[in-house]
């Protein structure tokens, strides 16, 4: 799928970042922010420093996004890995990204799911980031727009969506593609797709 060009927030937006990002209180403790970024001119950079832990963010594939829910889910799903000392992988934030993808091995749900050097959007999640002082590093270091979070569906590809989740027309016909994706999420270690 080719990547959409969105205008950037406007000058009253670009200087509050709270306009443009959802923060959500989990239940059992924790939170997560979302911020969305387009034209991004450095996603090697962007990539080698979380790669290199000078920023703790998950960043993820637009493309394989439908809506904020499902990486909401996951990130629930990884805070409960990280409460009950069961995590797969060695942060909170590569965990996310791990409980977002329905594959098992942790190097193909990176690959599917986490952001490539020459993709242009960004979808990031951030754990514990009440104060947006991660954020506010990340914007700082990326060469792109920070724009609306409801932006977001306009970058994904419902088709390859579909085909990762398996998700059927069947079941579109009495649902929709993120409870589909959503419930996938949830039961991942039960229900190989």
């Amino acid at each position: 799928m080719a990547e959409t060009s969105v205008p950037a927030a406007s000058a009253a937006d670009a200087g509050d970042i709270s306009s443009n990002v959802v923060t959500i209180n989990i239940q059992g403790g924790g939170h997560v922010t979302f911020a969305l970024f387009n034209n991004v001119g450095n996603m090697k950079e962007v990539r080698q420093s979380v790669m290199n832990g000078e920023i703790e963010a998950a960043l993820l594939k637009t493309s394989m996004i439908h809506d904020q829910f499902q990486v909401l889910t996951a990130a629930h799903k990884a805070l409960h890995h990280r409460r009950t000392k069961k995590m797969i992988t060695k942060n909170i934030h590569s965990e996310i990204l791990y409980c977002l993808s329905p594959l098992k091995g942790i190097s193909d749900s990176f690959r599917k799911f986490g952001v490539g050097d020459k993709d242009i959007t960004l979808f990031t999640a951030i754990v514990d980031d009440v104060n947006h002082t991660v954020l506010t590093q990340m914007k700082t270091k990326i060469k792109g727009d920070l724009v609306s979070v409801s932006l977001l569906p306009q970058f994904s590809d419902e088709t390859e969506i579909k085909k990762m989740y398996k998700v059927t027309a069947d079941e579109l016909n009495i649902g929709n593609l993120v409870d589909a994706v959503v419930c996938r999420i949830a039961v991942k270690e039960i229900i190989a797709v």
